[in-house]
């Protein structure tokens, strides 16, 4: 919790053992993947494995003492930076959240701009929203500055939506730290935290199921994508 509080993030090195990450592995090696692409989203609802993992006790225990026990998963991306998918990405924070359904801009002014990605509403909350949320990346692989590990740079979370030019300048003044993870490690982090990730020099499957939790629901008449129902009953579901 201090580490969150302080720097924005955290590793945990093998947190899940071979086991574990291979059955991952092959569950989603059986998913409708398209070579080339960057990865996979609407993951909760394509891998039974993988909700079941993001709903545990064992993931929930990184969660909750953060979050508190009424957090829920929200959402779930799996990413697989490899020699026909090698990207790079600039620093940036994340500040879209999914939804199911897409409001009158009137009825929530803050909540703005919009978008659809893979058929599914997305928009920008507010940032106390962003605040309460935290972002769980599993590592499937080890992951170094190598093959396009995240960099990030720490106590940038605390500063709320940076623009153009803040996000300039804490390029300039603070250096970025390469999350470095074997497979099986996780790396826990605010999603205003700044991060990037450069092309692999060596490239190799870099693979990472992202999901996201959040610790309340969202304004009425708006609900979270996957899970909205579920924070009125957290401390009962999924035991």
């Amino acid at each position: 919790m201090q580490e969150i509080g302080v720097h924005g993030f955290v590793t945990l090195d093998r947190y899940l053992d071979s086991d574990s990450i291979e059955l991952l592995i092959q569950e989603i090696a059986h998913l409708n993947f398209t070579p080339g692409r960057a990865g996979i989203r609407n993951l909760l609802e394509l891998a039974p494995s993988i909700r079941k993992l993001a709903q545990s006790q064992e993931i929930r225990s990184l969660v909750a003492p953060i979050l508190g026990d009424t957090a829920q998963v929200v959402r779930g991306i799996f990413f697989d930076k490899q020699p026909s998918a090698n990207w790079k990405v600039p620093w940036h924070q994340d500040l879209t959240i999914a939804v199911k359904n897409r409001l009158d801009l009137l009825d929530l002014p803050d909540y703005h701009p919009w978008s659809v990605k893979a058929g599914i509403p997305h928009v920008q909350p507010p940032t106390a929203i962003l605040e309460q949320m935290l972002t769980v990346r599993i590592h499937l692989d080890p992951t170094d500055e190598s093959n396009g590990a995240l960099k990030v740079i720490s106590g940038s979370h605390r500063q709320g939506k940076l623009t153009t030019v803040e996000i300039d300048r804490w390029k300039q003044t603070s250096p970025g730290i390469s999350c470095n993870c074997e497979a099986g490690g996780i790396l826990l982090m605010r999603p205003l935290l700044l991060h990037a990730s450069s092309i692999a020099i060596v490239p190799s499957h870099r693979r990472v199921i992202h999901l996201e939790y959040a610790s309340q629901p969202l304004p009425a008449g708006l609900d979270w994508y996957y899970g909205q129902s579920r924070f009125s009953n957290a401390k009962n579901s999924d035991q």
